[in-house]
């Protein structure tokens, strides 16, 4: 069984800048007051909470997903799962 891992990297604009014109993904949560998000391109992501939902820096990464064309993720499966 092949496992895939991603490389979670602390600083946001080294996602950025790494990210360049390549497709990514992105999912935006909220659990307990919390708002979560996560962003990966490549092997690269990026996860982080927050306790407003009108933090800069949350607001900066939600704008640059939705500026790329990133696809927000609702929920994920195991592969062989998926169609039953």
């Amino acid at each position: 069984m092949k496992i895939n891992l991603v490389n979670i990297i602390e600083d946001w604009d080294v996602l950025e800048e790494y990210a360049g014109e390549k497709l990514g993904f992105y999912q935006y949560f909220t659990t307990d007051e919390i708002f979560e998000i996560r962003v990966q391109t490549g092997k690269v992501g990026f996860k982080k909470e927050f306790e407003n939902d009108t933090d800069e820096l949350l607001l900066k990464i939600l704008s640059f997903c939705r500026r790329h064309g990133y696809i927000r993720v609702c929920q994920t499966s195991r592969e062989e799962d998926f169609f039953k």
